[in-house]
């Protein structure tokens, strides 16, 4: 709506007098199509498209891995406690990685037996 500036002439008319601005409206149930917002017309997410999508993304990561130990086959020696053997640079960073996700593995699955146990607890409290 656009408005002007009154000049002193116009503040002393009668405000029935003044031309007034009108926004015309249209009624809700007129035909014209709404705009949908964006994404409506989508699927819902199933849990076959997220196992498709999480199979991808997974062989995307081992075709990653595998560039990786084919571009790292320096010989390198490895010592643990009194162990010592030659092994692929880019095997070893490998079975490194997998200790590491071991590691966080078991450590998700200690705390997930932790919060079913009071899980457990609090729903065998409210039963009594």
């Amino acid at each position: 709506m656009a408005t002007a500036d009154r000049t002193p002439e116009q503040e002393n008319i009668p405000a029935e007098s003044r031309e007034v601005e009108v926004e015309t409206t249209v009624p809700m149930d007129s035909k014209i199509q709404r705009a949908k917002p964006a994404g409506a017309d989508k699927l819902p997410a199933t849990k076959l498209g997220r196992i498709w999508t999480a199979t991808i993304f997974g062989l995307l990561v081992l075709i990653l891995l595998i560039i990786f130990i084919a571009q790292n086959q320096e010989q390198v020696t490895l010592n643990y406690f009194a162990y010592q053997g030659q092994v692929n640079l880019g095997l070893a960073l490998f079975f490194a990685a997998i200790g590491g996700a071991l590691v966080v593995a078991i450590a998700g699955v200690a705390r997930v037996i932790q919060l079913r146990s009071t899980a457990k607890k609090q729903r065998k409290a409210n039963k009594r």
